[in-house]
């Protein structure tokens, strides 16, 4: 296991705000799962695996803020408090503190969003009322945790991993997460998205490039979607095939990107001399 993993992850588990942040997460989450009325559809339950896909990708959203906290926090701690200059006295490989690094923040901030939807979860189980199917089952949940969470936090993740360790400066990390919600809300407006029902229908070619470009997948799920029937909404998941599959694949491939440059960009001795 990795040394600076270890580390990294034993300062944040000693220190009571984790918990405290964890505790708030769990809450909100589930606030949203019992009173969020957003609906997909007609005859549409908010608990299908389709609704259910849908919030998840829209509430993957957030990951964007909680990244660029951590990365604030967590990726610029060392160079705040002069630590590096003592770390970096250490026979420390590039590639050992790269991968220390991005291995704690990725896992801070994915088990952040796991813990809001982990709530989520909670919230809808609670719930009761006609709009709810009284059919249960965890996949539904677990699945687009996977396809979105999981994957639009590596992307995310690895993006302003890279702005953090090769610009050195905060305020870029920051602008590098509004760009990419920015980026997501004007592709949003060509993808026929519930979310965005007032705009103006889009010619399938406008969709399909919607599809491949959204970093967050939500477009490429509506597309491939498109032709599902109440039912099929209702009883089943939107599989990872079509444009869903290239979309995931396109972006995780990004992220392996952003993660290698950096690499290759990364010094110590830059770090050093920038701070």
């Amino acid at each position: 296991m990795n040394t600076l993993f270890l580390f990294e992850a034993g300062r944040i588990t000693k220190h009571w705000p984790a918990y405290l942040i964890a505790f708030i997460l769990i809450g909100i989450g589930g606030f949203c799962g019992n009173t969020f009325n957003l609906t997909v559809g007609e005859g549409i339950y908010l608990n299908s695996p389709y609704t259910i896909g849908f919030m998840t990708g829209m509430m993957s959203l957030s990951i964007i803020f909680i990244a660029v906290i951590f990365a604030v926090q967590l990726l610029f701690k060392d160079s705040d408090s002069k630590f590096d200059v003592l770390l970096f006295s250490f026979p420390l490989s590039r590639w050992t503190y790269i991968n220390g690094k991005f291995s704690i923040y990725f896992l801070q901030t994915f088990l952040s969003f796991f813990l809001l939807m982990a709530g989520f979860l909670s919230g809808q189980i609670l719930r009761t009322g006609s709009e709810m199917q009284s059919y249960f089952n965890g996949g539904y949940y677990l699945y687009p945790v996977l396809i979105f969470g999981l994957i639009n936090c590596f992307f995310v993740c690895s993006f302003l991993f890279f702005i953090s360790l090769t610009a050195k400066k905060k305020l870029l990390t920051v602008v590098g997460g509004l760009l990419l919600y920015v980026l997501y809300m004007v592709i949003l407006v060509f993808s026929n998205s519930p979310f965005m029902a007032g705009s103006l229908p889009q010619s399938v070619e406008i969709q399909q490039f919607s599809a491949l470009a959204d970093p967050f997948g939500l477009s490429s799920y509506f597309f491939e979607a498109r032709t599902y029937s109440v039912h099929q909404k209702n009883t089943s998941i939107v599989y990872m095939t079509g444009y869903l599959l290239i979309n995931r694949l396109v972006f995780l491939t990004m992220a392996a990107l952003f993660l290698l440059i950096t690499y290759r960009l990364f010094f110590f001795h830059r770090f050093q001399n920038k701070k």
